[in-house]
């Protein structure tokens, strides 16, 4: 009996550092960032390349300042989980005014909801770092970056609460659409569903090729006219959240069924109560 709980006492220790091991994002590779101050003023753009072999990082980084001058540096550090530390040591530096970029140092968190790297300038300065993984062709050579056209939009999505590429693709791979329900002869949203609507919208938001049906439906008890206006309704206050918390009108189309599409029989209340429903679906 004691070697048996001992067996399975290591198996859970085994299996819980399995999945704290799986659950680790892959840091190699290419990253962008920028710092930025609470009201969006940009302080750096970033590209950055770096390995983590063994817990120690190397790699290169180049920042940009709002004066166009680059430096390109060599970044030395380690990860502990998901906590990154590295310093700079430069290359060389490109300067209008002949001026050295001052290195950093610089130490993140990465954030496994949003998949964004975050941290702070300083604990006084506000100016916040944060780098997104994306995959593009990392050069070190002095000039401009290669391109800086998604800086406002990245801030933009990153004050918003919209997570990093990687983790945008990952959210919408998973998700899955539950229908909201009505009460009897009701078009009024309940407060429960509030928190579900608002993750339909952060989807919708982080994908700009996406837009949405909203389909509203009714239980069988009424007219056949009557449950088709009631099913407009429905559907019409979900648009109308929708709106009302940020999501433009034309990535909205609305369709409205009446009793016409049952997904449980009508004859029982319960049958019913699944009937007085809004579904949604991606076009």
């Amino acid at each position: 009996m004691r070697i048996t709980l001992i067996l399975f006492v290591v198996f859970i220790g085994n299996f819980s550092q399995t999945q704290k091991i799986a659950a680790q994002p892959k840091f190699s590779g290419t990253w962008k960032g920028a710092a930025f101050s609470n009201n969006a003023d940009i302080q750096f753009i970033y590209e950055l390349e770096f390995k983590v072999i063994g817990g120690l990082i190397e790699g290169v980084i180049k920042k940009q300042n709002n004066n166009n001058e680059i430096s390109v540096n060599k970044i030395l550090g380690q990860k502990k989980y998901l906590n990154i530390e590295f310093e700079e040591k430069i290359i060389r530096s490109k300067s209008k005014t002949k001026q050295v970029i001052p290195r950093s140092n610089y130490a993140l968190k990465y954030n496994l909801k949003t998949g964004y790297l975050e941290g702070f300038e300083d604990s006084l300065s506000g100016i916040k770092i944060v780098f997104f993984k994306d995959k593009f062709d990392f050069r070190s050579k002095i000039k401009s970056l290669q391109t800086t056209h998604w800086v406002s939009a990245f801030i933009k999505d990153y004050n918003s609460g919209i997570s990093a590429p990687e983790k945008k693709l990952e959210e919408l791979r998973a998700f899955v659409f539950k229908p909201i329900y009505f009460d009897v002869d009701k078009s009024i949203i309940k407060k429960e569903y509030h928190k579900e609507l608002n993750e339909i919208i952060k989807i919708i938001k982080s994908h700009s090729d996406l837009r949405i049906q909203v389909i509203g439906h009714t239980d069988s008890d009424g007219t056949d006219f009557y449950n088709k206006h009631l099913s407009k309704r429905r559907a019409q206050r979900i648009i109308d959240f929708f709106t009302k918390n940020g999501l433009r009108r034309d990535r909205i189309v609305i369709d409205f069924k009446g009793e016409l599409h049952p997904v449980e029989s009508n004859t029982t209340d319960d049958g019913k109560r699944l009937n007085r429903r809004v579904d949604f679906s991606f076009i």
